[in-house]
């Protein structure tokens, strides 16, 4: 099927995947191990659920589109913060709520230490060698390797299983250099490095134009539009009063947020947020 928000349309499972394999590298391995009909929906789907918005909305449309889809809704809590995992139990919650008839599992729920320095030789090897990473510190790297890995471990109880993971692209580079200036301009006693700099204007690994959406079993359909096509879907959908106040981007630690209460106003995710939504700080 195809779903239209912000002006603009994109594929969502169906024909949009049986594309997508077709045209993959990975077509034969994807022909021959994915559970998928076809019609191109995939028996089982794995969804990574950060506890933000793209995750949320990938995680709603799933359900209400296709509710014959056995879900099974993956997070991972950081071993000291247990605020985003929280946020992603509350929206499973409530879009099980929303579609009592779909076969949306209640949420699985992991770990992760991204300051395990046992994790940090593989870290530092990714971030030296693969470009997409290359602004990255070790403890951002660590916890994507962790949930990586966590995620395949998760997988491998459903073979032929798709994940669905809800990353966007990042906003135009206009939008995120307006960013790095703010950041340099109001952020006191902060000595931004060059990388620092490139850090503060967005993720490179979400930062290439048409990527595919599909590689071998990880499903991004957001991948090639930015968090205003998010923020659309919980305008249309009319999520903005339940769902929205549920979802949590920042980053900001305790004493930024007011213990976890608040956004910090100071890190990517929570100005990439305020831009998609059309929010001013009060």
């Amino acid at each position: 099927m195809k779903i239209t928000y912000n002006n603009t349309t994109i594929g969502f499972y169906g024909k949009h995947i049986l594309d997508l394999i077709e045209k993959s590298p990975y077509r034969i391995t994807c022909e021959k191990k994915l559970n998928i009909d076809k019609d191109g929906i995939p028996k089982v789907v794995v969804v990574s659920l950060s506890g933000g918005c793209d995750s949320a909305s990938a995680l709603y449309l799933t359900a209400k589109h296709f509710p014959n889809i056995e879900i099974y809704p993956l997070t991972f809590q950081d071993v000291r913060c247990k605020w985003d995992a929280l946020a992603a139990e509350q929206i499973v919650k409530f879009i099980q709520k929303k579609f009592p008839k779909a076969k949306l599992n209640d949420i699985f729920i992991d770990k992760y230490d991204d300051l395990d320095e046992a994790t940090y030789p593989k870290a530092k090897h990714m971030i030296e060698n693969d470009k997409r990473y290359k602004t990255c510190t070790l403890t951002q790297m660590s916890k994507i390797n962790q949930l990586d890995e966590g995620n395949e471990r998760f997988m491998r109880q459903w073979p032929g299983c798709i994940r669905l993971d809800g990353m966007t692209a990042n906003p135009p580079i206009d939008v995120r250099m307006k960013f790095s200036d703010y950041m340099i301009k109001n952020i006191p006693n902060f000595n931004f490095t060059d990388k620092e700099i490139d850090r503060v204007r967005g993720e490179l690994r979400r930062d290439n134009p048409n990527k595919p959406e599909l590689t071998y079993n990880v499903y991004q359909p957001f991948v090639n539009v930015n968090k205003k096509f998010v923020a659309d879907i919980f305008r249309q959908e009319g999520l903005m009063e339940e769902l929205y106040p549920i979802t949590r981007s920042c980053v900001g630690g305790a004493n930024q947020t007011n213990n976890f209460t608040e956004w910090c106003w100071q890190c990517f995710w929570c100005y990439e947020k305020a831009w998609a939504f059309d929010l001013q700080k009060d």
